[in-house]
């Protein structure tokens, strides 16, 4: 079985509407970013065994890291940058949520090995600035 999710962004009335679609056993499904939504659970669920790579995403809106997870893609910075240039501060709350999720090892980077490369990558400025999370092991 494979397994694909596309994270869709719009605005309805003004308000961006972020849901995630999905086919399970043929049947098509817009999914909400809600906390208790059993189909969520299973997309996060998804994420932890499979990764990042079953998620495909088409608008970043308007940049801000969220539920969805799309700011944990091997490409987000580049998404950020081909739509809002070199924003550094769009950049660096990215960069910053990336960071606390792998060292607090959320998500997609309950691993060490998925969050080692995010970690050693990370900018001394943004590691400095969250010095006072625990080093994970």
């Amino acid at each position: 079985m494979s397994i694909k999710y596309n994270i869709h962004k719009n605005i309805l009335e003004g308000k961006e509407n972020i849901c995630i679609n999905t086919v399970i056993d043929e049947v098509f499904y817009s999914i909400p970013i809600v906390s208790d939504n059993g189909h969520y659970q299973m997309y996060l669920e998804d994420l932890k065994i499979h990764g990042m790579s079953i998620v495909t995403i088409n608008d970043i809106g308007d940049g801000t890291p969220d539920d969805s997870m799309w700011q944990y893609l091997d490409n987000a910075e580049q998404l950020v940058i081909d739509k809002y240039g070199s924003d550094q501060d769009k950049l660096t709350a990215l960069r910053e949520d990336r960071y606390v999720r792998a060292m607090e090892a959320k998500t997609p980077y309950e691993s060490m090995k998925v969050a080692a490369p995010v970690i050693d990558t990370t900018p001394q400025e943004i590691k400095d600035k969250y010095r006072h999370l625990p080093m994970r092991r």
